[in-house]
C-alpha cells in the first residue's frame, strides 16, 4: 500500500474516492476515462467493517487507486479533522494495496450543496446526497488537477 502525493505518481483510471467525516463516508467513483465522477454511496464510519465494505465498492467499480479527501483550513494547514482523515486511511491501507492520494477538499461540500438544490432536491435528499457528492467534487478537481499536471509536463 502507498499513499502518495499525486505529484509523484502517475494515476490509473477509475478511482474511488472518499469524503470521511466523523458519521458518514462519502463514496465517488470516476469513469475509466476521467470525464465524470458521481457519487455512489455512502458508509458509516461508526461500522467497524466500513474499510472491507469500500474495498468491495473498489472491486465493484474496478478502481485503480483511492483519493481521500483532506479537510484543510482555509489557510491550508491541516487540523484534527485532517488527522482523522489520514488515520482512516491508514485503516483503509489494511485492507488494499491500491495507491492512496489525498486531496484537498476544502469547499467541496459547498459545491456539493449547491449542485444539489440546483438539481431541485429539498432539503432531506441533499442532506442524504450532500457527502457522496462533495466525493465527487474533489475527486472532479483531483483528475482535472492531474491532467493539467500531465499536460505542463509534456509541454
Amino acid at each position: 500500500m502507498t499513499i502518495t502525493s499525486c505529484a509523484t505518481s502517475n494515476i490509473s483510471l477509475p478511482l474511488l474516492a472518499l469524503d470521511i467525516g466523523g458519521k458518514r463516508i462519502g463514496v465517488a467513483v470516476s469513469d475509466r476515462l476521467g470525464i465524470s465522477c458521481r457519487g455512489v454511496t455512502c458508509l458509516f464510519r461508526n461500522d467497524q467493517g466500513w474499510p472491507k465494505q469500500a474495498q468491495k465498492i473498489m472491486r465493484e467499480y474496478g478502481s485503480k487507486g483511492i483519493v481521500v479527501g483532506l479537510p484543510k483550513n482555509m489557510d491550508g494547514s491541516e487540523g484534527a479533522q485532517a488527522e482523522d482523515c489520514r488515520r482512516a486511511a491508514k485503516q483503509l491501507s489494511e485492507v488494499s494495496n491500491l495507491p492512496i492520494f489525498f486531496q484537498d477538499e476544502r469547499l467541496s461540500t459547498w459545491t456539493a450543496k449547491e449542485r444539489l438544490y440546483a438539481q431541485g432536491l429539498n432539503e432531506k435528499k441533499v442532506k442524504l446526497k450532500l457527502d457522496q457528492t462533495a466525493a465527487a467534487v474533489f475527486l472532479e478537481d483531483f483528475i482535472a488537477a492531474y491532467a493539467r499536471q500531465t499536460e505542463n509536463h509534456h509541454a
